[in-house]
């Protein structure tokens, strides 16, 4: 069976957590998220981790292909490892962050099977788009919201493929038709955006609460340059709308800085060839870089690019942005206009504006003082309203909540 146990740890009578996480092929942001939020459970409850891996499910090849579509429908070996796992482990509640594809929708059947009450912690919108991000080859699309899947086979809205969409709208399809909105205990949504997308979609609203991620600052914020550059960060992928970015920079390509663009993933190479095609100058894609590569970027900083052109559900990089006393230049979409504070700081624009955009960033980059000040008081809100004591405790009383059934 190809999932992965970690031990859970038994500390008097804590109550006992399962945390569930299906990889995907590359790291990101979604998977760091579980494990700093499974560290941060560890301190007062005891915590368990069960994950799977989309590279072991769909590991190449026709027949064993076949084989990792079987399982993403019902996966019977993991359907009898969960149900000793539970047995043995005796959890008192289930924290589900994501059991597609590998996992399969045997997980929450299996939950509801054994009684155990189920917290569904958001990171996209999967539930109603078989990519999650509510996008169809670039532009906004929720055909699929509420249940019917079949406009995402028609289209081939997931990794470009008539196939695959097929097959997880099918997936899909088999989960919603568990009545998860009614049978899972509690949800968590990281944005009221989020939030509201899944109370459209038909999640009851008294079972769906905001936690906002955490972040804490390792060190102090590096000195505030007086000639900064203009940096992106984040994987390169269409809803990250670093095309929209390149769009705006082409617009004042002249203002003697530099773009980073930090990351990697499918859209790079189309990026770089819109680079060379509109002879963009003062662009530069890194790849993924390392802490201390990280530090110099941070350091030469005036702004951080968020061009999201999906309903953004959080922005964790925003975060990490303030964490360094950095202003925020975004899109005014999603959860990034309940994080942002218009010109206190970071700035807003029309997603659909490229001169806005464009406008923004000479407005930060050109005033070194207010981009300081912005900056400043990103720090101030980071460490008053983002901390992980503060998401504790509120994810505790969703978890007490939920453990109370039990008793």
């Amino acid at each position: 069976m190809n999932a992965t146990l970690a031990p859970s740890r038994r500390v008097g009578s804590k109550t006992r957590i399962l945390q569930f996480f299906s990889r995907y092929k590359e790291y990101g942001g979604e998977e760091g998220s579980v494990y700093r939020i499974g560290d941060a459970l560890s301190s007062e409850f005891d915590v368990g981790t069960f994950l799977a891996s989309s590279r072991d499910v769909f590991p190449g090849g026709f027949v064993k292909q076949g084989i990792g579509t079987l399982k993403a429908f019902s996966n019977w070996g993991l359907t009898r490892q969960l149900r000793r796992h539970q047995r043995l482990g005796r959890y008192d509640c289930w924290l589900i962050h994501n059991v597609f594809p590998a996992m399969s929708p045997a997980v929450y059947s299996l939950a509801f099977e054994l009684g155990v009450p189920v917290i569904q912690y958001l990171h996209n919108y999967r539930m109603g788009c078989v990519n999650g991000f509510f996008m169809n080859h670039g532009k906004p699309c929720q055909l699929c919201m509420h249940g019917n899947f079949v406009p995402a086979f028609r289209t081939a809205c997931w990794h470009d493929s008539h196939i695959q969409s097929g097959i997880m709208g099918a997936i899909m399809m088999r989960t919603r038709q568990l009545d998860l909105f009614s049978h899972i205990h509690h949800w968590v949504a990281i944005s009221e955006a989020q939030r509201q997308e899944h109370i459209k979609m038909g999640v009851p609203e008294e079972r769906i609460s905001v936690i906002h991620h955490f972040l804490e600052p390792e060190t102090q914020p590096p000195a505030y340059p007086e000639d900064g550059d203009v940096v992106f960060i984040g994987r390169l992928s269409q809803e990250k709308g670093v095309h929209q970015l390149l769009l705006a920079w082409e617009r004042i390509q002249g203002c003697g800085r530099q773009l980073w663009i930090v990351g990697d993933g499918p859209e790079r190479g189309r990026l770089e060839a819109m680079v060379q095609a509109r002879s963009l100058r003062n662009v530069k894609f890194t790849g993924f870089l390392d802490h201390a590569s990280m530090s110099e970027i941070w350091g030469r900083a005036a702004c951080l690019m968020t061009p999201s052109i999906w309903i953004e559900s959080f922005g964790m990089v925003i975060l990490e942005s303030w964490a360094k006393g950095r202003p925020v230049v975004a899109h005014r979409i999603g959860a990034l206009t309940e994080l942002i504070d218009e010109g206190v700081n970071g700035l807003l624009v029309d997603p659909d504006s490229p001169q806005a955009m464009a406008d923004a960033i000479l407005t930060v980059i050109q005033n070194p003082k207010m981009g300081a000040s912005m900056g400043n008081h990103g720090h101030a809100k980071l460490l008053n309203q983002f901390d992980k004591a503060g998401w504790l405790t509120k994810i505790s009383g969703v978890i007490n909540g939920a453990n109370l059934l039990q008793s």
